[in-house]
């Protein structure tokens, strides 16, 4: 973080320039982030599929960071959630030592979302910011975040109980209804 500090402090450089990601990797990071955000900066969190162990490993919780950021009165709309969904994952020993690789999951993602709602009784429309209109505007992705006239239709129906994924549409094409694969992805295994 004192790279990007000295560059907004000591240039022509908008703060907002910048994200930040793994925010949330380490507390003495997470405190650095809040700072940064409450002066306008945008942070992201790296979405956990198991949210307990990275905890032990010293990570935030997505949704313990986002009550945070509310408690400090950090504007919502400089926030996001990523995940290394789809991506390498290298897992590590306890010597730090690389062992294999594994591969994220999007369902992190979720898991965070779900976290904000049952856990810290975030407001869901709050804790969604994270993952559709935040990093769409800060991205700068057209027809992308909202639901709007001329967007994208990209939308996921939630169980209303569980937020479970029931539906996902998108570009206004059903890929997931009642739970079940209408249409693959162009990676997704069609078997």
């Amino acid at each position: 973080m004192e790279l990007i500090r000295r560059v907004v402090e000591e240039t022509e450089i908008p703060i907002t320039q910048f994200l930040p990601t793994h925010i949330n990797r380490n507390k003495e990071l997470f405190e650095e982030g809040i700072e940064y955000a409450k002066k306008g900066g945008y942070i992201d969190f790296t979405g956990s599929e198991d949210p307990d162990s990275w905890e032990e490993e010293g990570e935030i919780r997505f949704s313990k960071g986002v009550k945070r950021l509310i408690d400090e009165g950090v504007y919502l709309d400089n926030f996001t959630m990523t995940s290394d969904g789809q991506g390498s994952l290298p897992v590590f020993n306890e010597k730090g030592e690389f062992v294999k690789i594994g591969i994220g999951k999007s369902i992190s993602l979720l898991i965070g979302i779900k976290e904000c709602v049952f856990k810290e009784n975030i407001p869901l429309e709050i804790a969604l910011r994270a993952i559709t209109c935040n990093p769409a505007r800060i991205l700068k992705l057209k027809g992308k975040g909202r639901i709007e006239k001329g967007f994208d239709a990209d939308l996921c129906l939630l169980d209303k109980e569980t937020l479970d994924i029931d539906t996902v549409i998108a570009k206004g094409k059903v890929m997931v209804k009642n739970r079940e694969v209408i249409e693959y992805g162009t990676f997704e295994k069609t078997n």
